[in-house]
């Protein structure tokens, strides 16, 4: 079987080719990416390099010949305008389903993300897919646009696809934005609105992939979406606390009044509507929020099985940050 993987290169693309050895192998592998770039070097399965581009119809016409599964990893989490979300995660994703169809393509995994459904009504609420889909910002709002194009084809009879919605995944090789957070940690102390008791859905992102190659090979999973998160449900302060542990740092935890928070989430719907991103009114303003998912269907369907929780995961992570001198 011939494998198309689209964000590549990424952090989660990056990751599936180096933990290739772990799983059943797939007959050649194809990257599409936006810029020229050279083939990373694997023993599992000859890879190769395609110039392309989600907003460029051509170019994903030539990608998915004799292809026979995707793995949609392409998207923008954060952007200059509100548009661009629907343009690459909507817009684009619809470009590459048709060409999929066109070319015969059996099966597209699609990762959407656990925004595209929303917050829980309050602590101690978990969702499930079959909760109501109420995402509360432009990324989300984008993300199930893309679901649902993705579910139109599927629709067709002629093509299988999976939906898979992760957490805030984490874990090696480790993004900036994430780095800072450390850093942050680091110097001892961390900002949090209110208690800092919210839930806090994260996945590994060994986990997350383990879930992929599930997806693509349990026959029953085409037309389904799942959401993917490590089983335990850590809060805020959780987190915090493993990371601080991660570095055997103490952290001194500076509890701002919630109001603030809601505030700043006010402030980012003004400048969605206005047609303006800015990242960190948005980090801030989901600060306060509870984010919980069961992974039920997932275990009871794929055989989903997260080896790493997030204690360990986050040690692992750290780990990766001191090897590479960033930490």
């Amino acid at each position: 079987m011939k494998l198309l993987l689209t964000g590549y290169p990424g952090w989660l693309t990056g990751r599936f080719l180096e933990t290739l050895k772990d799983y059943p192998p797939f007959d050649s592998i194809r990257c599409l990416t936006q810029l020229p770039a050279s083939a990373p070097a694997t023993k599992i399965a000859p890879v190769e390099c395609v110039q392309g581009d989600l907003l460029n119809p051509a170019s994903l016409d030539l990608a998915t010949k004799d292809v026979d599964l995707v793995l949609h990893a392409a998207g923008i989490i954060h952007v200059k305008r509100i548009s661009d979300f629907y343009l690459i995660n909507r817009d684009g994703t619809r470009h590459l389903l048709e060409a999929c169809l066109k070319n015969g393509v059996k099966r597209v995994v699609h990762i959407s993300s656990n925004a595209a459904q929303g917050f829980c009504r309050g602590k101690g609420h978990v969702l499930t897919e079959e909760d109501p889909c109420c995402p509360e910002n432009d990324y989300g709002r984008s993300k199930l646009e893309g679901e649902k194009v993705v579910r139109q084809f599927q629709e067709t009879g002629k093509i299988e696809t999976v939906i898979i919605r992760p957490a805030m995944f984490y874990g090696p090789p480790v993004p900036n934005r994430h780095i800072g957070i450390f850093k942050q940690i680091q110097k001892g102390y961390f900002p949090v609105f209110g208690t800092g008791d919210y839930s806090r859905s994260v996945i590994y992102i060994d986990n997350l992939i383990q879930a992929i190659h599930l997806a693509f090979r349990t026959k029953t999973a085409s037309g389904q979406v799942y959401t993917i998160t490590d089983r335990e449900v850590p809060t805020l302060l959780d987190v915090v606390h493993a990371i601080a542990g991660a570095m055997s740092r103490k952290v001194i935890i500076l509890h701002f009044p919630v109001w603030m928070a809601v505030a700043v989430e006010l402030f980012d719907r003004i400048l969605s509507s206005l047609g303006i991103y800015w990242m960190l009114p948005h980090i801030v303003g989901e600060a306060h929020r509870s984010i919980a998912y069961s992974i039920a269907k997932a275990e009871k369907d794929l055989g989903y099985h997260p080896t790493v929780n997030y204690r360990e995961g986050y040690a692992r992570t750290l780990e990766w940050c001191r090897k590479q001198g960033v930490i």
